[in-house]
């Protein structure tokens, strides 16, 4: 007489099904416990707040229940728990991730911890600096007389060095070796607070800043004399090998149409000169090379053009030289010009 074997495959059935009653990750919840913090360093500006977000969670992701505080908050910064943060939960009564409030306060590279018992974590915190005392060679300059701006120490000139008052943009000659000073011309009649353009900070490699000053100046209005013919021309100075000049002037183009500016040239080369003009639609500024009359003036080279600014490389050979400024779209009354050499 044959077993039926129905029974035994029932009862196997059932205990199969029985074993996947159990969770096989159970084994491994809680395993690996560490700490996540969103973002994980901060980047403020001086005076702003951000929030940081953190969590203590396992290798399976699973957010655990921890309470979280701040330790070893270090200088230029606060961190203050969020209480008024409304936090995830496991059900309803546990919670699982906190929000702290950092604040700058003072320009620097700092950091502090957020520690839930035995984990913690440790977060960078870069305070971008709101402003920055400079140090002026001299707060009342005339017009056309270099300034010279000197940062305080951290602190460097990076690419595009320069100062700006407002919408007054300055024009910079020079660089200190160590970038540490720019000596800038700023349009004449400029009065205001300087902000320093393009400045890196000691912690902050690689990262250009415009930072506002507490410094003010005031700029001389007078414009230069003699303008309106050849041979009153004022005289721009020519900068040395690989160097920069630059001339601000308020030409008078409702008496004249016509302005002209010297160059005395000593050691002959190549110079770029570029200029530019505040109102009017079309000012053109040919260089008399031949003739510092300007009377066989062919007005044949690139600063005759429509461009703004008008800029053209010009082979100079030692000797006088003249540009000519001139009005063309009779529109440039009350004009500030702005005339930079650059020698090659």
């Amino acid at each position: 007489m044959k077993r039926s074997m129905c029974g035994l495959v029932v009862l196997a059935a059932a205990a199969g099904l029985a074993s996947c009653n159990g969770d096989p990750t159970d084994g491994s919840i809680r395993e690996g416990e560490h700490v996540v913090a969103d973002p994980s360093s901060v980047f403020i500006a001086q005076g702003a707040s951000k929030f940081v977000l953190v969590e203590l969670v396992d290798n399976l992701g699973n957010q655990l229940a921890a309470d979280f505080e701040a330790q070893n908050v270090g200088p230029g910064v606060t961190v203050e728990k969020d209480t008024a943060f409304l936090r995830t939960t496991i059900g309803t009564t546990l919670e699982t991730s906190r929000r702290f409030i950092v604040t700058g306060t003072a320009p620097t590279a700092s950091s502090f911890e957020l520690v839930s018992g035995e984990h913690l974590v440790s977060i960078p915190v870069k305070v971008i600096p709101a402003g920055a005392t400079v140090t002026l060679s001299n707060a009342t300059p005339a017009i056309n007389e270099p300034l010279v701006i000197t940062l305080p120490a951290g602190y460097k000139f990076g690419t595009a060095p320069g100062a700006t008052v407002g919408a007054d943009v300055g024009i910079t000659t020079a660089v200190a070796p160590d970038s540490s000073s720019a000596t800038v011309l700023l349009p004449p009649g400029t009065t205001g607070t300087i902000t320093v353009d393009s400045v890196q900070v000691d912690y902050l490699p690689g990262v250009n800043l415009s930072i506002p000053t507490t410094e003010t100046v005031t700029v001389g209005a007078t414009p230069l004399p003699g303008t309106d013919a050849p041979t009153t021309a004022p005289v721009i100075p020519v900068p040395a090998a690989g160097g920069v000049t630059a001339t601000f002037d308020v030409p008078d183009f409702t008496a004249s149409v016509d302005h002209f500016y010297r160059i005395d040239v000593v050691e002959p080369g190549d110079y770029t000169i570029t200029v530019d003009w505040d109102i009017g639609s079309d000012v053109d500024a040919p260089v008399c090379v031949s003739d510092p009359t300007c009377a066989a003036e062919d007005f044949t080279d690139a600063t005759v053009s429509a461009s703004h600014p008008e800029t053209g490389t010009f082979t100079l050979p030692a000797g006088t030289h003249v540009i000519w400024v001139n009005d063309y779209g009779a529109d440039a009354a009350g004009a500030t010009i702005s005339i930079v050499i650059e020698r090659e």
